[in-house]
């Protein structure tokens, strides 16, 4: 019996657990109390590990649609399918016929964050889709704008903190979002003990909102009109000249577009009085070491960028952003953009560099937004997309207009999978390729340690081989690649992936003031050798990362270095990062973009606008996370029912009771799901979650489809998108709710 030292992998916390093993099998899970990081926190998902690798509906061979049916196949066999579909529809229709789409999961999985725009760059196409458009992308371009750098993003330095912030968030139970705080909760309440303070806005009293010292309702999409009075007290209270207050470009011009914004001119809209917003925004400004932090609430909404944009407008004129125990910019430990090459200057950033066959949307973050993937797939003419490559993730239940999603995968022409199960979108592949299980992968969460509250990372080597009917994802990305390129799928991957890497090096010498500058490249590439050909990626984005050893010429960390720390390795606290962050043309906080004055000038109209009777938001679940698990018999619990959460005042009106269905329609659609009423909603509001719907799942996914919820999705618009980014809005939008007369 085994004790392998771990990270949990399935949110966003990125916990260090110990895994027990025998015989090749994970019997039960525990969180690492020496863990840098996480130091004994897990969750009911980590618990429940063992659960999902042992899972019998899981995928462990490949999957081939034979007469209709997806039929167990050999790799052999699913590579040449693939390379005989696809070699025919890029010969006859082009690179722009093929597309990627990469899920949620990816996040979680090092290989398929490593490969996968390699693959969309192997294809030739601009069509890549990712969930971050249903998600963050908000958040994502507003930092790009402000800071040069969509990974300029900042976190509460809860660690440090006195007051935080938390607006459409609830790390209680989604363990935070785009943070990695492991034990948030704690973490928060340590704060409590040295006298700080917490609150919570959010339609919903939420879990977070219960731990928290104080919490206020906001109406759904007012985050922004709340977050402009805010802003236009503070610039009336005289902001503290911090460095990141120097930075900004074109304050007064800023000022002007937030002078209409008085606290008494947003109260209503946002449904907090202009006496708190007042006293709010005072203790912002007079407590030492605040930070403002929002998340999935404050960008899938009506102002989604707005939203983001007043938050670190907020941040900024409080004196909090770049501060100490304020909102601070991580600096991970795998090289970044902004801490590569010469800092405080860049090349900035913007949108738009292409845009979308069909609507024309705007090119984000070298994506292609998804509420254009359908139209894309389904509208003849040139550039039509016939091939999907879809990497961990459901897009029929993760997308807004679900059916015309699921109509449009069932006309392409080729769709293959990499999943473990066969979801919604993966039974309606051509070919499933399966990933293999955790104990036969490596693990380094080298995305989510981009938004990590320490300097931190934790490598787990693979711990047993590959089985022969198990490929690393590593492996089969690669192999995809090659089929694109058309060197076969049975080409030296090994030898296409050196030379790959070879000139990634040899850029990275030639980049002034890099941790290679001048290096030879042939020396760089004989150190990566000693190394798995798996292992140096890796080994290479830590060693020019800014605690790297610079390949032996300045004392650092390599692979070697996690390799052996199995419980992380802690390269400390966040430290201020301004101006030498910032990847921007002029070196400055861009802040005063023409698109904001637009965005202020639409929330200004809104203000006054009629509200309608009832708004429909999401809600995070402590034991699922999007579709990933309802199919674990262990995490299934009286608190992840699929339900829409009414508040009793106006289920009173309505004349429904708990357990009743209620219709909740669009002009769109609609959908009939059980209330639960309670009073942590505000009233009008009502809440589902999303990632449900598994109707059609029976004999695919057994536990699933016996308790399958309806996918919310169903009734989104998504035509109704943000201006800046085309983000669906997810949250916040009206509906009509009344008694089935099928309950």
């Amino acid at each position: 019996m085994d004790h392998v030292r771990t990270t949990c992998s399935l949110c966003e916390a990125s916990c260090g657990a110990v895994m027990t093993v025998e015989d090749g099998k994970i019997l039960k899970v525990v969180a690492d109390r020496e863990d840098a990081l996480s130091g004994g926190f897990i969750c009911a998902k980590g618990a429940a590990i063992p659960d999902l690798e042992a899972d019998p509906d899981r995928v462990r061979t490949p999957l081939l649609r034979k007469d209709g049916e997806l039929q167990p196949a050999s790799w052999e066999e699913a590579y040449a399918f693939i390379d005989d579909k696809l070699s025919a529809i890029l010969a006859e229709h082009g690179p722009q016929a093929t597309s990627v789409y990469v899920g949620n999961a990816a996040a979680h999985n090092l290989n398929i964050i490593t490969y996968f725009e390699d693959l969309a760059k192997a294809l030739g196409t601009t069509n890549l889709f990712t969930a971050a458009s249903l998600d963050q992308n908000p958040r994502q371009v507003v930092s790009g704008l402000l800071y040069g750098d969509e990974f300029a993003l900042y976190v509460p330095d809860i660690d440090r903190s006195q007051l935080v912030w938390i607006m459409g968030a609830n790390p209680a139970e989604s363990n935070g979002s785009m943070m990695v705080a492991p034990g948030f909760l704690g973490r928060m309440q340590k704060m409590h003990e040295r006298g700080g303070r917490s609150i919570v806005f959010d339609p919903r009293r939420t879990m977070t909102a219960d731990r928290a010292s104080e919490y206020i309702p906001i109406t759904p999409s007012g985050d922004a009109a709340f977050l402009a009075g805010v802003a236009h007290t503070l610039l009336k209270l005289d902001p503290p000249k911090t460095t990141a207050l120097l930075l900004v470009d074109d304050l007064e011009q800023i000022a002007a577009w937030l002078a209409p914004f008085k606290p008494h001119a947003v109260a209503d809209a946002c449904g907090i009085d202009a006496d708190t917003i007042v006293r709010l925004a005072t203790e912002l400004r007079e407590t030492e070491a605040a930070a403002v932090y929002g998340r999935i609430g404050t960008t899938t909404q009506l102002f989604s960028s707005l939203t983001c944009w007043l938050m670190d407008m907020v941040n900024i004129l409080a004196g909090n952003l770049d501060a100490v125990g304020g909102s601070m910019f991580p600096k991970p430990l795998l090289a970044q953009p902004n801490t590569i090459g010469p800092s405080g200057v860049g090349e900035g950033f913007t949108v738009g560099k292409w845009t979308s066959r069909v609507s024309g949307a705007p090119e984000v973050i070298s994506q292609i937004p998804m509420a254009c993937m359908a139209e894309e797939m389904d509208t003849p003419g040139d550039g039509q997309i016939r091939a999907l490559f879809c990497l961990a993730g459901n897009p029929v239940t993760a997308s807004p207009d679900t059916k015309r999603m699921q109509a449009a995968l069932d006309g392409l022409d080729l769709l293959v999978c990499l999943d473990i199960y066969q979801g919604e979108t993966a039974s309606k592949a051509d070919v499933i390729l399966p990933s293999p299980p955790r104990l036969a992968r490596p693990n380094y969460d080298a995305y989510l340690y981009r938004f990590a509250v320490r300097s931190y990372g934790r490598y787990t080597q693979q711990y047993r081989p590959l089985e022969p009917h198990e490929r690393s994802d590593r492996e089969t990305l690669l192999r995809l690649m090659a089929i694109a390129q058309g060197h076969g799928w049975d080409a030296d991957i090994d030898a296409l992936e050196e030379a790959a890497l070879a000139a990634t090096v040899d850029v990275m010498t030639q980049v002034p003031q890099s941790a290679i500058e001048g290096r030879d490249t042939d020396e760089i590439m004989q150190m990566l050798r000693t190394l798995d050909p798996g292992e140096r990626r890796m080994d290479f984005g830590l060693r020019i990362g800014p605690f790297g050893d610079s390949f032996g010429s300045r004392d650092g960390i390599t692979l070697q270095t996690l390799k052996d720390s199995p419980q992380g390795v802690d390269c400390g606290a966040l430290v201020p990062r301004l101006p030498e962050s910032l990847r921007t043309r002029s070196g400055r906080i861009e802040a005063a973009h023409e698109i904001f004055a637009e965005e202020l000038e639409r929330l200004s109209a809104w203000l006054n606008a009629p509200r309608p009777q009832f708004t429909l938001i999401g809600r995070r679940q402590l034991r699922s996370n999007n579709s990933w698990f309802h199919n674990i018999e262990k995490l299934q619990h009286p608190t992840r029912e699929c339900t829409a959460q009414i508040n009793s005042g106006d289920a009173d009106r309505l004349g429904i009771a708990s357990g009743d269905l209620v219709r909740v329609s669009t002009p769109k659609a609609a959908i009939e799901v059980p209330a639960e009423v309670t009073d942590t909603m505000s009233p009008g509001v009502i809440s589902i979650p999303h990632g449900w719907g598994h109707g059609k799942l029976e004999g695919k996914l057994n536990v699933a489809a016996a308790n399958p919820g309806v996918n919310v999705n169903t009734i989104v618009d998504y035509g109704d998108v943000d201006p800046l980014t085309w983000n669906g809005r997810l949250n916040g939008m009206p509906v009509e709710v009344v008694k089935s007369n099928t309950g």
